[in-house]
């Protein structure tokens, strides 16, 4: 159980689908398998890239070909069930907070109704020709707050 400042945060908590605002889908692929026969942890980590991606495309335009854009900080990922192929999986991500230049979210991997697994990561906006944080425009936040609890 993860606690958080609005108190604790159980899986039953973690992997309801209604918490999440976006929604991302993806396949597990023969090249995703280890030796077990089962997805790869690294594998589930590019589900979650990938539906991070997935969202900032939406939310800004050509995206990631900005003058800023998120970079990713830190990533934790809490693996619950096997996944095997064929799967299709789908991706909820949610935004849980900002900072002056970050942003924390967090996202599940489903593959029907089973959760597969649960993460939680911060990016931060960064220029890209400087490659420094840069704090994140009102309008921006305003676009991602969509996507949190409100």
């Amino acid at each position: 159980m993860t606690t958080t400042k609005s108190g604790p945060i159980d899986d039953t908590q973690r992997f309801d689908p209604t918490r999440y605002k976006h929604w991302a889908e993806d396949h597990v692929r023969f090249s995703d398998l280890d030796a077990l026969g089962h997805t790869n942890n690294n594998a589930i980590g590019e589900y979650f890239e990938n539906a991070r991606a997935v969202l900032f495309m939406e939310v800004t335009p050509s995206w990631p070909h900005r003058d800023q854009l998120f970079v990713l900080a830190r990533v934790a990922i809490d693996y619950r069930h096997e996944l095997h192929m064929p799967a299709h999986v789908r991706i909820g991500t949610r935004v849980l907070g900002f900072g002056r230049t970050s942003m924390r979210m967090a996202s599940a991997l489903f593959h029907e109704k089973i959760g597969i697994a649960y993460a939680e990561t911060v990016s931060v906006l960064i220029e890209e020709k400087s490659r420094k944080p840069v704090e994140i425009p009102a309008e921006l936040r305003k676009v991602l707050t969509k996507y949190g609890d409100g």
